[in-house]
């Protein structure tokens, strides 16, 4: 699976690199496996690149602040939202990728 990883914090074009990475597992409990439709460049995500957000992940990272997909899988005790439904993932779901989880609260 594609994804965009933030290997060094500082300049977001030195520490930014389009990789490979594992392809995620079945969504557990309480999970949502999302297929990532569109992502922005969200100022928060540069600031984070740039090591000058609150938030400082271990690296490498996936950063992306937003995203909107469609839903691939549920886990159980989901029942909010259906495989094929579009939804909007919650904030800082670091979504630079082809798929994401999500556990917490989405929007549809």
């Amino acid at each position: 699976m594609r994804a965009v990883q933030l290997t060094a914090f500082g300049n977001p074009v030195d520490g930014l690199e389009y990789v490979d990475i594992p392809e995620p597992d079945a969504p557990g409990h309480n999970q949502v496996l999302i297929g990532v439709e569109f992502s922005p460049i969200d100022p928060s995500d540069l600031k984070l690149a740039k090591g000058i957000y609150a938030l400082h992940p271990a690296l490498p990272t996936v950063i992306g602040n937003e995203d909107v997909g469609r839903v691939l899988a549920v886990g159980p005790g989901v029942e909010s939202v259906k495989v094929g439904g579009r939804v909007v993932a919650p904030l800082s779901s670091f979504a630079w990728r082809e798929r994401s989880f999500t556990r917490k609260r989405i929007s549809r």
